[in-house]
């Protein structure tokens, strides 16, 4: 089998999008990472774990992304982007009941927000994976 049959595959895609989803929810959902992730002497630390999770969430998009178009289902940047955020959500559930972090209902939109976001890029980056792959 050759690396283009395989990556055509959507359940090779489903995969890595799943170990990247439990890896990122291990660690959004870990008390050691929060406090390492959130140095209170850094005034912007808040700013700065958004943009973490941004760029969390775009690395399980791409994979999800590229498996729906394996699929040949919509992977636009408003579907992944919906994809993501509805994990982003899932997270934020687990994080409550886990262990409630200290944000409210509006930085968990927020978030959810920035699932959407990384949805969107994992969708846009995956378009362009895609068109270079072709020409392999």
């Amino acid at each position: 089998m050759t690396l283009r049959a395989l990556l055509s595959k959507p359940a090779v895609w489903w995969i890595v999008a799943g170990i990247a989803g439990v890896i990122f929810c291990f660690l959004a959902t870990n008390d050691t990472v929060y406090v390492a992730t959130s140095p209170p002497s850094f005034d912007y630390y808040v700013v700065l774990r958004k943009l973490y999770s941004v760029v969390a969430f775009a690395v399980v998009g791409v994979p999800a992304a590229l498996a729906r178009r394996a699929e040949q289902r919509s992977a636009s940047p408003a579907v992944v982007g919906l994809i993501v955020a509805g994990y982003s959500a899932f997270i934020e559930v687990l994080q409550y009941f886990l262990d409630p972090p200290p944000e409210g209902l509006l930085w968990n939109t927020v978030d959810v927000a920035c699932g959407f976001l990384g949805g969107v890029i994992a969708a846009l980056a995956a378009s362009r994976f895609n068109k270079s792959t072709k020409s392999m």
